[in-house]
């Protein structure tokens, strides 16, 4: 297995074509763009290779291989058994409470390779041996456990006029798509867009997006090629949030190590795949399966994933209270409990899907599927119960404060640092760095956002106006007298 400056030493000997905003970018490590994501990427590496860096992690990061008999990275691990899901379930939380970032390179590959695994058997087996997928896919996993490469799991295509099918399209290359068969191999064309962590992983693992019909044979197709293969270009995306990274001090991003989401549209032009990469080729029936079983195998891993994400929270927000006198207040634990009870509720999704698993004649191990889709519909709102609650415990400080440059103003950073003292005993700067934490936690980094929360006073000043002006004696009377009780 690599260690993380092993991994960065196979990313920059690759001739991956990345642009960023209009540039070509060769270093990525360097970038201050792409820096946190490689960052979180290098981490699963080092956490895996080092025992002592972080024991818990390391336990549930490498697993036992039935491929080549060897330790391998967990998310190369074909899911054969409830406990496999269970540590990595337990994986992704860890992983996300030690980083806060996302290491979608390494990630979303586990729901491509598990479902692809299942399919790729059973499409042999329905076929009667006319195809041999599932041996081929067999050595290519063995190829990446023994390399221990990251692998990019790709899904979304560009798709165009969502209410048609991709052979309905004006342009048919809206949905990657086969466009010659060679006897040695296939030629693609299309794109997937918004990938995660897509140009720092080794390689892209290609499957269809949605389920097609007898018409879209050309579009049923799932590959695998090496990021730098000829004619595959990376265009990093352009979220508002990648310019704090390209303009801001790292003082003042919160968790500038590796918190930054990473994703890059693939362009695919006339691609060629050998056959031994070519893992579906034309089988359209087989694409209903594919597309159900790694898209619960993704929500297993993302709501998992959140929960650590919702751990971090609580811990943010307990900081802050405590930075700014605050911590011992009712109204601020209750705010902690509130998201400790929706991470925990999410958690028991999750461990109930993998204690309902069902397994596969493959041997893949399914999570039960209504209980991970209701987890994922609850984490959408549990996240973003916790970005309000930060603001709400955290303050306009959360966006308000001043910038590190700020501070270093000769007589005027004395004065800022003065005023934005909290709680006797904390260090300012401590206040500051935990602030904007919070802020990058809570996704809300914009002013209308935070400000609408705090501004005229945080939701807990309305509450007490409601309790002060509640007429609580008028309505007691009222019940008293429905029940026959005689008012005092």
């Amino acid at each position: 297995m690599m260690n993380g400056k092993e991994y960065l030493e196979t990313l920059r000997s690759m001739k991956t074509i990345l642009y960023i905003d209009g540039e070509a970018v060769s270093d990525f490590a360097s970038h201050p763009v792409m820096k946190p994501a490689v960052n979180a990427l290098k981490a699963t590496y080092d956490l895996a290779s080092d025992p002592q860096l972080n024991p818990e992690l390391h336990r549930f990061i490498v697993a036992e291989s039935d491929l080549t008999s060897g330790k391998i990275s967990r998310f190369l691990k074909i899911v054969k058994s409830q406990d496999d899901l269970m540590s990595r379930m337990k994986l992704q939380r860890s992983m996300m409470r030690y980083t806060g970032g996302c290491f979608g390179g390494r990630c979303v590959a586990g729901a491509v390779i598990n479902a692809l695994w299942s399919v790729t058997y059973d499409m042999d087996r329905a076929s009667k041996g006319q195809t041999n997928y599932h041996e081929r896919f067999k050595k290519y996993m063995t190829m990446c456990q023994e390399k221990d490469l990251a692998v990019s799991g790709n899904i979304t295509d560009a798709k165009g006029d969502r209410s048609l099918p991709p052979h309905r399209q004006t342009d048919p290359d809206l949905y990657v798509r086969i466009v010659e068969r060679t006897p040695d191999g296939i030629v693609v064309n299309g794109a997937k867009l918004q990938q995660s962590g897509a140009p720092i992983a080794h390689e892209r693992l290609v499957v269809p997006t949605t389920a097609l019909g007898p018409n879209d044979e050309a579009y049923a197709v799932a590959f695998a090629v090496p990021g730098d293969a000829k004619g595959v270009i990376h265009v990093n995306d352009s979220a508002c949030s990648n310019a704090k990274f390209m303009a801001m001090e790292t003082e003042d991003i919160g968790n500038a190590a590796f918190g930054m989401h990473q994703s890059a549209h693939i362009l695919f032009d006339n691609v060629f795949v050998p056959w031994e990469r070519v893992f579906l080729c034309g089988e359209w029936t087989a694409t209903a399966n594919l597309v159900h079983r790694f898209s619960d195998f993704q929500r297993f891993a993302s709501s998992a994933c959140r929960c650590g994400y919702i751990d971090l929270s609580i811990g943010a927000g307990a900081a802050i209270a405590d930075y700014n006198g605050v911590a011992d207040k009712a109204q601020v634990q209750d705010k902690l409990i509130n998201m400790s009870v929706d991470a925990e509720t999410l958690y028991g999704l999750v461990a109930g899907s993998a204690a309902l698993a069902t397994a596969t004649d493959s041997g893949v191990t399914l999570p039960e599927s209504l209980s991970i889709n209701a987890a994922k519909i609850y984490m959408n709102g549990a996240i973003l119960r916790a970005g309000q609650t930060l603001a709400d415990i955290g303050g306009g400080i959360l966006i308000t404060r001043p910038s590190s440059r700020d501070l270093k103003i000769p007589k005027v950073g004395e004065l800022l640092t003065k005023y934005h003292k909290g709680r006797e005993g904390v260090d300012v700067h401590d206040r500051l760095k935990m602030a904007r934490l919070c802020e990058s936690l809570s996704g809300l980094s914009t002013p209308t956002t935070i400000l609408s929360v705090i501004a005229a006073g945080p939701p807990a000043t309305q509450r007490l106006n409601f309790r002060l002006m509640t007429d609580f004696k008028r309505d007691r009377k009222a019940a008293e007298r429905l029940a026959g009780i005689s008012s005092s």
